[in-house]
């Protein structure tokens, strides 16, 4: 199935006025246009203002306003005119500078702390892993010392560091407090604030499982796909809802804990507390768990992979049935939202090639046939990278230029 392109929506630029009525926010205009052209250069680069004008419908004084200003920052730079034999003066090229700046994304597990440079374009550039820390400030100070290593390796000033998204794997409210990351043993901490005071570039966090979503829509499996349901299994399990071309968080920014679906009534422990929810069957840590009850003591996705290849038959149905409860779990989310794909990350793609199969069977006996027909399943190719380019996508989606106040 050909998955069809469609742009994210942009953001609503209108604001009630006292009587109600909505008035246009000119702030919210110039920053949903600003968006659009430099992601429509990211995904188009050598794109003229011409070109620029077809692909995104704006006009041209609106495209030449802002180009300006994305030149003046210092953010675009014109290549040399392309010759098409035709009448007239041949328009220069426009590309994201590559020295314009840096985005780093990081994400947060219990066992370590992976790290991302990249390009305000989202090219990758540097990786750097770190070990994880229990305590919130060890994990900041961490943190600080890999952007500056990052920094120093890349040879950027501190200036040019232009945004830091970080994945955590936990409830996040929409205010950015952590509510609960029940596997790292952290409960009711401001972390937007206590990030937002040790850097100096401006910082975004988010659920892991959000973050890695984001990815997967701007470098990965689903580009340009409006309606897709992200499932990433690591010591958790944990879910992003990216619906109407935007990731859907609900009223308390909460929304997508797939991982807490309860599957088995009554069933297995999870870390949230609760009996038979999907992370207690198909994480990383239950897989290990369930296998050392069968006397295979395999700590990581790799090993489990590396044995099933092997054909050990205790793995092997281990894995058939945490493959039959993501297919249980899979049916439910493809009946309530009808997405166009179902991509699987993090250790779920490491064991795809095991999953996958049962998890189909139990989906296409579950789903609705209607809502099947357009949903496809398909497999990360972000693997381990997923949480730390979901940072560089949520440092890119909250990237402007720092001068908004030229008019466009």
């Amino acid at each position: 199935m050909k998955l069809p392109q469609t742009e994210p929506a942009p953001p609503d630029p209108r604001r009630p006025n006292p009587d109600g009525s909505a008035r246009l926010n000119s702030a919210a205009i110039r920053r949903a246009n600003t968006a659009r052209i430099f992601h429509t250069l990211r995904e188009h680069p050598g794109s003229s203002q011409r070109a620029l004008g077809e692909l995104t419908g704006l006009d041209a004084a609106t495209i030449s306003s802002i180009v300006t200003r994305l030149e003046v920052e210092g953010i675009l730079q014109r290549a040399a005119p392309r010759r098409s034999g035709q009448a007239g003066r041949p328009e220069s090229l426009l590309t994201i500078a590559q020295d314009a700046g840096l985005l780093i994304g990081a994400g947060l597990e219990p066992d370590g702390i992976s790290l991302i440079a990249a390009g305000l374009d989202g090219t990758r550039r540097l990786s750097l892993d770190l070990p994880g820390a229990d305590d919130p400030s060890r994990a900041i100070a961490a943190l600080q010392q890999g952007v500056t290593e990052l920094l120093m390796r890349c040879a950027m000033p501190l200036d040019k560091l232009r945004g830091i998204g970080i994945g955590i794997p936990g409830l996040l409210d929409a205010r950015g407090h952590l509510v609960l990351a029940p596997n790292l043993g952290w409960r009711d901490l401001p972390l937007t604030a206590m990030l937002r005071e040790a850097f100096t570039a401006p910082v975004q966090i988010d659920n892991d499982a959000k973050a890695a979503a984001l990815a997967e829509r701007i470098f990965g499996a689903v580009r340009g796909v409006g309606d897709f349901v992200f499932v990433y299994g690591n010591a958790g399990i944990g879910g992003g809802l990216y619906l109407g071309g935007r990731l859907y968080r609900g009223c308390d920014g909460l929304a997508g804990e797939l991982g807490h679906m309860k599957i088995v009534p009554g069933g297995r422990r999870c870390g949230c507390g609760g009996l038979g929810c999907l992370e207690a069957y198909v994480s990383e840590r239950a897989l290990a768990a369930r296998l050392a009850e069968s006397g295979r003591a395999l700590g990581d996705a790799a090993m489990v992979a590396a044995a099933a290849a092997q054909g050990d038959t205790v793995v092997l149905a281990v894995l058939e049935e945490a493959g039959a409860h993501l297919g249980a779990a899979l049916a439910n989310v493809v009946n309530m939202v009808n997405p166009r794909a179902v991509v699987l990350g993090g250790n779920l793609a490491t064991l795809a090639t095991w999953l996958v199969p049962a998890a189909r069977r139990v989906l296409s006996v579950n789903g609705l046939p209607v809502m099947l027909e357009d949903a496809e399943v398909l497999v990360s190719p972000l693997g381990a990278e997923a949480v730390p380019m979901g940072g560089v996508a949520l440092a890119m989606e909250m990237f402007q230029p720092r001068d908004q106040g030229l008019a466009t």
